[in-house]
């Protein structure tokens, strides 16, 4: 079994091909199925479970709302998802504040739809 790792196991050494990924404002290494994170007290890589974002609602109950508008909104919940998903690349891109930058530019983006 050498190379692989069993979730909570630590490794010196990432899979081949291994990627990093920025998720929440967090990096992870990304190789298959399996995602890492690196503990610099041991200067170990562990692996951990995928990392997930909460939806705010279950997509599979609210399908249904994909042609009506958002209230107080006047957007669609398409239009909604987009500006979640834009404001979470960029939020990304800036991990030690993106927080406030999603919150900046999801509103910014709903106002832009808006007018």
């Amino acid at each position: 079994m050498s190379g692989f790792a069993l979730a909570g196991d630590t490794v010196q050494q990432l899979p081949p091909g291994a990627e990093t990924v920025q998720i929440m404002g967090k990096t992870y290494w990304h190789s298959g199925d399996n995602f890492y994170r690196f503990n610099e007290d041991t200067g170990m890589f562990y692996q951990v479970p995928q990392p997930t974002v909460q939806a705010h609602k279950d997509r599979a109950a609210h399908m249904y709302q994909r042609s009506q508008t958002v209230p107080a909104t006047s957007l669609t919940a398409d239009q909604i998802d987009g500006c979640r998903n834009a404001a979470a690349d960029k939020s990304n891109a800036v991990p030690n504040r993106g927080s406030s930058v999603y919150i900046q530019e999801y509103n910014k983006c709903v106002s832009d739809l808006q007018q």
